[in-house]
């Protein structure tokens, strides 16, 4: 992805906010009930307007809208990782692959800064678009900029340099499917009333998940191993 700015709101679309009433509304319905199951009026109502033109009028139509969710999230995620990468570069890391595991587990569930939350909330929606929607998904993401998550790949081959890189760039893109589908479930499983949390109600899951990710990149290739 290429490096741009981010954009700088203006002083209209500051103090207007239904753009933002329909963003959430749609976020929230397009995460528990999927994309093509959720109408434009579903996302007006829920929004709580009136005018059903509304979300034709601020993104064109239902893609538009889509656009702007991923470019949104990817926007939010990355800043979130540049303040978590800038205090962990720091302090001296990442000195393990585990660091950087945890960075992007803890910045996707709200853990980073201390919160308790289930994350941006945004999770099962990146899912659904990579499966259904994949092509809208995959050109809205050429717009955005995405520095510090590049910057926790190099470090990643910075940190094995004993893995051939064409083996480890298939592992790092399984890596991003892998969290995103397994943190989707532990979206899910934490909108469900307390008995229904199960795996992701379990003490330590998520460190578990991100030293089983962090053993995924750094086992030995078929060449090393000649198994």
């Amino acid at each position: 992805m290429s490096q741009a700015a981010f954009p700088v709101p203006d002083a209209e679309s500051l103090s207007d906010p239904t753009p933002e009433k329909i963003k959430a509304a749609a976020l929230k319905l397009f995460s528990s009930r999927g994309i093509d199951g959720v109408s434009v009026r579903d996302i007006v109502t829920e929004a709580g307007l009136r005018n059903g033109a509304s979300l034709h009028y601020y993104f064109g139509s239902k893609d538009g809208l889509l656009r702007a969710l991923v470019t949104d999230g990817a926007r939010h995620s990355d800043g979130a990782r540049a303040r978590a990468l800038a205090a962990l570069e720091a302090g001296g890391g990442p000195k393990r692959v585990l660091d950087i595991l945890r960075l992007l587990i803890d910045v996707e569930t709200g853990l980073y800064g201390g919160g308790t939350g289930a994350g941006f909330g945004h999770m099962r929606f990146v899912v659904a678009m990579q499966i259904n929607h994949r092509r809208l998904f995959t050109e809205a993401l050429r717009e955005v900029e995405n520095p510090a998550y590049l910057r926790c790949l190099s470090h990643i081959r910075r940190l094995l340099p004993e893995i051939a890189e064409p083996v480890l760039n298939q592992r790092l893109i399984l890596m991003y499917m892998m969290l995103c589908t397994a943190l989707g479930s532990r979206e899910a499983a934490l909108s469900e009333p307390e008995p229904r949390r199960g795996l992701w109600g379990m003490e330590g899951i998520l460190d578990n998940l991100a030293r089983g990710m962090t053993a995924f990149l750094s086992a030995p290739s078929e060449e090393e191993t000649g198994i």
